[in-house]
């Protein structure tokens, strides 16, 4: 994470990219993309995490605002979307519960991918995919 100057854990994210308009001003396809290009998964069933009509403010000093999904039963996808320029990610599968709320507790995750994290996990909850 080039604000922090250390290595993260985190989740797929990127802006809706205006110029040129990438994305539409849509958050959905916004989110589709950076999944496939972080990720190298598409396609499966989205579940937005925050409620319709409504981006978070990340924070009382900037103007950016998130809203979070989740996918299940993501595919893999053989020839992604390139990452951005100055991205460098390493794709990490498998990572357990425990593992994320040991990272969301150790400050080994940004706040918005920890806040995330949390939300994801209750609609797995809700949905019933987990306990």
């Amino acid at each position: 994470m080039p604000g922090c100057h250390k290595v993260l854990g985190g989740l797929a994210a990127g802006i809706i990219e205006t110029c040129p308009d990438k994305h539409d001003s849509d958050p959905l396809l916004a989110a589709q993309h950076e999944l496939e290009e972080e990720c190298h998964l598409a396609g499966g069933t989205w579940h937005r995490l925050t409620d319709e009509g409504v981006a978070v403010s990340m924070d009382k000093y900037v103007q950016t605002k998130i809203t979070a999904y989740l996918v299940i039963d993501a595919i893999r996808v053989d020839d992604p979307r390139p990452l951005d320029e100055e991205e460098e990610i390493e794709i990490v599968r498998g990572v357990t519960i425990d593992e994320i709320m040991r990272m969301v507790r150790g400050g080994d995750m940004n706040l918005v991918g920890a806040w995330a994290s949390l939300l994801a996990l209750q609609k797995l909850r809700d949905l019933g995919e987990i306990e």
